[in-house]
């Protein structure tokens, strides 16, 4: 598969390096050159420089042949507008969004985003190591 990432910090490089290990094309597109040349020489994927929601760096990060574009950088509203970018604009299949502040999941869910919350995540993990220990 062909998959964008949007944002290089810690989730995005991790999965980049991890998804295109499992064969999958990778770009990854963040505004920091140091983020992107901190992948190294072991990524075999594209790094694109740019600002992410442009839609001249969505077309050089091949945006047309795309079958996910995954926002995960630190900031809702810039993953919110490159989320509607990609899924109106240039009808990428799956688009899914990370949220990083709980309180803004329903604008996601009104523009009909599909999100991963780390915060939920995390946080269902520890409650259900709890529950599982007190059986």
């Amino acid at each position: 598969m062909y998959i964008i990432i949007v944002g290089c910090g810690r989730l995005g490089s991790v999965l980049s390096m991890e998804l295109s290990d499992a064969g999958h094309n990778i770009a990854v597109i963040d505004s920091d050159s140091k983020r992107l040349e901190a992948l190294g020489n072991g990524f075999n994927g594209l790094s694109v420089k740019g600002i992410e929601y442009d839609s001249n760096v969505l077309r050089e990060a091949g945006i047309s042949r795309a079958d996910y574009l995954l926002s995960l950088t630190s900031d809702d509203n810039l993953n919110i507008m490159v989320s509607l970018i990609a899924k109106d604009c240039f009808k990428v299949p799956r688009v899914i969004a990370r949220v990083n502040e709980p309180s803004k999941k329903s604008v996601y869910e009104l523009l009909f985003i599909e999100t991963i919350n780390p915060t939920e995540l995390i946080s269902y993990i520890i409650k259900s190591k709890i529950e599982g220990d007190r059986k």
